[in-house]
């Protein structure tokens, strides 16, 4: 398989969140000439679209702009994801992370609720503060 070209990028841009801008071509152009590679620029566009995808499971509605994914790619600048070799170590680091968090969360789920907090008790009422009670 060949290596995408930024021809390839502005393709998935195009197909996967609206058209491109010359404005915005520049400003993916400019991640390019900062060290980015056309494939982790790509990977920036289906991580928009996959937020999308999962806000729309989630029963809401997100529309997904240029200046979001923009965010996405100067945040992974930002970390040094630059070539395939970052993208990868850093993607599996992020779900490792996020995995963790999930088997967390499912424990303390379980250590919170309980079968008791599901079933009915009847209350014993204190006689003493309710004299009419006494009879």
């Amino acid at each position: 398989m060949t290596e995408p070209t930024m021809d390839d990028v502005f393709a998935l841009y195009q197909q996967k969140v609206a058209l491109l801008s010359s404005a915005q071509k520049e400003k993916l152009y400019a991640a390019y000439d900062e060290g980015m590679t056309p494939f982790v620029i790509g990977c920036a566009i289906l991580r928009a679209s996959q937020e999308r995808r999962r806000s729309r499971f989630q029963g809401k509605e997100k529309r997904i702009s240029f200046n979001y994914v923009h965010r996405i790619i100067q945040d992974w600048l930002n970390h040094g994801v630059t070539t395939d070799e970052h993208f990868y170590a850093y993607w599996s680091a992020m779900q490792d992370e996020q995995g963790a968090g999930r088997d967390q969360d499912r424990v303390q789920a379980k250590e919170k609720i309980r079968r008791e907090d599901y079933s009915y008790k009847k209350m014993e009422q204190d006689k003493s503060l309710f004299t009419w009670l006494d009879d």
